[in-house]
């Protein structure tokens, strides 16, 4: 990447930002299928939504005459939201999720989907009989039969999609339907289709024109089957190499991490910082059960970190924010006081997806809040209402009997709350929560995740769902690792620990600059545990702090001096005084 001493950071970034937004309307104008890796803080969502611009401006009067659509595919509804907010109504693009897509594609071949389940068990329920089964729908995402309609599960959605790209004929009609198919966050998308777009549609060199846009290095979740990097020769490969999130010393630590994807930072006015807190000055007794083995002990971890917290606070202005990033959500669930849910709903806490979850953060908490504390401003924005929704004196009385019938329900069960929300009439209930709702007194049993049902999920008491929440306020201080992809924050203060045997960052981290070899049959750990450490490291705007609770061998040490340099390396008890 070249530099030009007379210019700023932002301007040479943003100069290889716009190069790199040329080469991707190249690729478009020419009828190529492309691939832009976009490494953390490089501003993909800018460039997506250029190519967006671009599509409706150049290429409305073709697709719309053919009765054609632009399918722009994301990981989850609120990004679709944010796609569609930028459209018009009568837009020939549709932002959708892979879900949502592949049913649209598939929905009006009943008779083969009808054929297709009943051939295939894993598709099925032990209740279905074909014989009494007139449609196939998708709604819930939940399987199960009723009223002569079969439901799917959200991966038998998928799963039915695959089949039929196997078919040349739905595969005809399927590109007849969509020319252009753009892909956000390309390396979460589910595998199998993934391989059948490349194998039959760009290895062909016919078919549908994809776009995809995301970063190989940022695939960290092992549940949903992720594609992860996706090659081919007939896909142009353009790397976008700015970065408009973190400080110069943060990005040049991410170069080291990550030579073959260099950055630029955007960042003038602030250097940066990266520093090491180590525990090596710990001389009690190490944990010795088998997922926590020679971590520090609970009381002292959390005591640390929070002494840790307190001091980066007074050393940085006081309206910059700070997140602490630790391995999982067994340990915090643990503390917080939320694990029976975690147990239920463990991805849908992860990704922020699961309905009764939303409905409650977003719903019914902020309501009782502006209730209990009469900020109608909060009322109105919750309900997104403008005009005042209490005019009359009996309008009053219906919201202060709702205020407390709320406040007695949420110390009681999940269903207490949604019985009063819906007896009440007066809060809206979403649609998917609604027919949830409706499932665990017609249906209880039907299976909600992995192994609960939904007479499970809404039997839990509420208080569980409240400290999930009070968690996962974006002003919470703690998260996950996993679940700070996508965001960022002023300060970082990234945790290496034990609780989860699947990430050793202590003894993976060092293979990524190839200080120590990658042993034979471990390529899929290092990369797991690659991706997540290149995540957590890219999350900072400003500063970096690794907290490393564990014992740092020989290597490690090394890693840790050629990342970050020996002078900024601390034990704990040195950093605390050091900055008093």
């Amino acid at each position: 990447m070249s530099k030009n001493c007379d210019l700023s950071n932002y301007e040479i970034a943003k100069a290889e930002a716009d190069k790199v937004d040329e080469q991707i309307i190249a690729a478009l104008k020419a009828g190529r299928s492309f691939r832009v890796e976009a490494g953390a803080g490089s501003g993909k969502t800018y460039s997506l939504n250029r190519v967006i611009e671009w599509i409706q401006a150049n290429k409305w009067k073709d697709y719309r005459r053919k009765k054609q659509n632009v399918i722009c595919i994301t990981y989850t509804n609120a990004a679709v939201d944010v796609i569609a907010e930028r459209l018009s109504q009568d837009s020939f693009i549709l932002p959708s999720t892979i879900h949502s897509f592949a049913w649209s594609a598939i929905k009006q071949y009943q008779s083969t989907l009808m054929s297709i389940i009943d051939n295939d068990e894993s598709l099925t329920t032990t209740e279905t009989d074909f014989s009494k089964v007139l449609e196939i729908r998708y709604t819930l995402g939940h399987r199960y039969v009723s009223q002569g309609v079969h439901y799917l599960h959200h991966n038998d959605v998928l799963k039915l999609f695959c089949t039929l790209l196997d078919n040349a004929k739905f595969r005809r009609v399927f590109s007849d339907n969509y020319p252009l198919i753009l892909i956000d966050e390309y390396q979460d998308s589910y595998k199998p289709i993934i391989t059948r777009f490349v194998n039959f549609f760009i290895a062909e060199g016919i078919g549908p024109q994809f776009g995809f846009f995301g970063d190989a290095w940022q695939t960290i979740y092992q549940s949903n089957n992720a594609c992860g990097a996706i090659e081919h020769s007939n896909l142009v490969e353009i790397k976008k190499g700015s970065n408009f999130r973190s400080a110069p010393r943060i990005v040049n630590l991410l170069n080291e991490i990550r030579p073959d994807l260099p950055q630029q930072s955007a960042i003038d006015n602030f250097e940066g910082e990266v520093v090491v807190v180590t525990c090596d000055d710990f001389s009690g007794a190490r944990r010795s059960d088998r997922t926590f083995k020679d971590d520090l002990p609970a009381e002292e971890l959390k005591s640390r970190l929070y002494q840790l917290s307190e001091c980066i606070k007074k050393n940085v202005p006081k309206d910059e924010n700070i997140k602490i990033l630790m391995i999982t959500h067994k340990v915090l669930a643990t503390q917080q006081g939320y694990e029976q849910l975690l147990a239920i709903i463990d991805d849908g806490l992860r990704d922020k997806q699961d309905p009764f979850l939303l409905f409650f953060m977003n719903t019914v908490e902020p309501i009782y809040e502006a209730l209990s504390t009469s900020n109608m401003q909060l009322l109105f924005d919750t309900l997104g209402i403008r005009r005042y929704p209490i005019t009359k004196k009996s309008e009053k009385m219906k919201w202060k009997e709702f205020e407390a019938r709320l406040k007695k329900a949420r110390d009681g069960k999940a269903i207490d709350v949604i019985n009063t929300i819906v007896e009440t009439k007066l809060v809206p209930v979403p649609s998917l929560v609604d027919g949830y709702y409706h499932l665990y007194f017609d249906a209880p049993d039907t299976i909600y995740g992995l192994d609960a049902t939904i007479r499970d999920v809404l039997d839990l008491d509420y208080s569980q769902f409240r400290a999930a929440i009070e968690f996962l306020y974006p002003e919470a201080e703690f998260s996950t690792e996993h679940g700070v992809k996508g965001e960022e924050y002023d300060n970082v203060v990234f945790v290496i620990s034990k609780g989860w045997n699947q990430y050793q960052f202590e003894t993976y981290a060092p293979m990524i600059t190839g200080r120590t070899p990658i042993p034979n049959g471990k390529q899929t750990s290092y990369e797991r545990n690659r991706n997540l450490f290149y995540v957590c490291c890219s999350r900072p705007r400003k500063r970096l702090f690794f907290f490393v609770s564990v014992p740092i061998d020989a290597s490690f040490r090394a890693f840790l001096d050629d990342l970050v340099g020996a002078e900024n390396i601390y034990t704990y008890g040195q950093y605390l005084e050091a900055k008093q």
